[in-house]
């Protein structure tokens, strides 16, 4: 196996106290607050705190999701908004997710069902309610009570502007950022000149859960104790990497993969928690390692660059014709040719 130091990406890793005080903190502290952790740094940017905040408000709006179900909640949240409360107002007041408590009054107190909700959350994004096809209709079929639905329509739109954790906006920047990673992984590959599957195509040949990029030559990487571990996938997680999103949201995904694939690597980018659990064949990282091994020693951006065989610009090219050429396939579907090459055309 040969070594070798690849541009890195800082990030931090942090213990289970510093997280936990981290959210306590209503602002990304400073330099000088987080030298108790970490005197010499690396130091939490604004972009983590926030995601960190985001992540941990999320779950704790999943987790209260049922008390706000309940049957006197709702009547209680329908009282409110007969006397002019707002649903943002309310959700407000009792530091529930603005859009997550529209979904529920509007299922269970004014009987939507939620195919239809769904589509009236998206046309809101970018719609006001005149525009949208799933509100008009709703303020149509209303006859007598057109007004009170029209208002509700306007609600539902104000929770979409107002709710940075679980509105529409909030799923999509999340999602961008995931496409986003997913390139920066990409290119990192490439430029390392690594041989490699990407999701897109793992699922063109029918394979239905895959990483973001299965490796056709296995590296190696390296823990902080220098203890080498042999990487055969790789999957990008655009996020902060606590207890909760590895060992409950992730764990499973990941080991799935290892079943499929064999040991492979999961990158948090914006940091995680030190001494996550996880299996042995996960290893688990920040930044896309530092060093990297091959097998055999052999590293192919190296051995692309020093080929006498590598080709330039205006080099003259020779055909040879072949023979007996073959093609097999793997278990995968990927195929193999190999041929017996000739004299060369005169």
């Amino acid at each position: 196996w040969l070594s070798i130091p690849v541009g890195r990406h800082i990030q931090v890793i942090m213990d289970d106290v510093e997280y936990t005080w981290l959210l306590t903190l209503s602002a990304c502290p400073t330099p000088a607050e987080q030298a108790r952790w970490r005197p010499h740094g690396p130091y939490t940017t604004e972009e983590t705190f926030r995601i960190i905040q985001r992540q941990a408000e999320h779950r704790r709006y999943r987790g209260a999701l049922r008390t706000h179900r309940q049957e006197k909640m709702l009547s209680r949240y329908a009282a409110r908004r007969r006397k002019g409360d707002t649903i943002s107002a309310i959700a407000r007041s009792v530091d529930f997710s603005p859009c997550m408590l529209a979904r529920v009054l509007l299922e269970n107190v004014y009987g939507w069902p939620k195919p239809n909700i769904s589509s009236l959350f998206k046309e809101l994004v970018q719609n006001d309610p005149t525009q949208s096809a799933t509100a008009q209709r709703a303020i149509q079929s209303a006859k007598d009570n057109a007004d009170d639905v029209c208002r509700l329509m306007v609600e539902v739109k104000e929770c979409i502007e107002t709710d940075a954790a679980c509105s529409p906006l909030a799923d999509r920047v999340r999602h961008n950022m995931g496409v986003e990673y997913e390139y920066v992984l990409l290119e990192k590959l490439r430029n390392r000149g690594l041989v490699f599957e990407s999701e897109d195509v793992l699922r063109e040949k029918g394979l239905a859960k895959t990483p973001d990029v299965r490796l056709l030559l296995p590296i190696g990487v390296y823990d902080q104790d220098g203890t080498m571990h042999v990487v055969h996938w790789i999957d990008s997680k655009a996020m902060f990497g606590d207890r909760h999103v590895h060992d409950t949201e992730n764990a499973g995904q990941l080991q799935g993969y290892v079943n499929r694939f064999g040991p492979g690597m999961v990158i948090y980018w914006f940091g995680h928690v030190a001494n996550l659990s996880s299996d042995s064949d996960v290893f688990i990282t920040h930044e896309f390692p530092e060093r990297i091994a091959f097998p055999g020693g052999c590293d192919p951006l190296e051995t692309a660059s020093n080929s006498p065989a590598q080709l330039r610009v205006g080099a003259p090219l020779q055909l040879r014709p072949v023979s007996q050429a073959s093609t097999t396939f793997d278990d995968t579907g990927r195929p193999t040719t190999r041929c017996r090459v000739l004299a060369a055309i005169q």
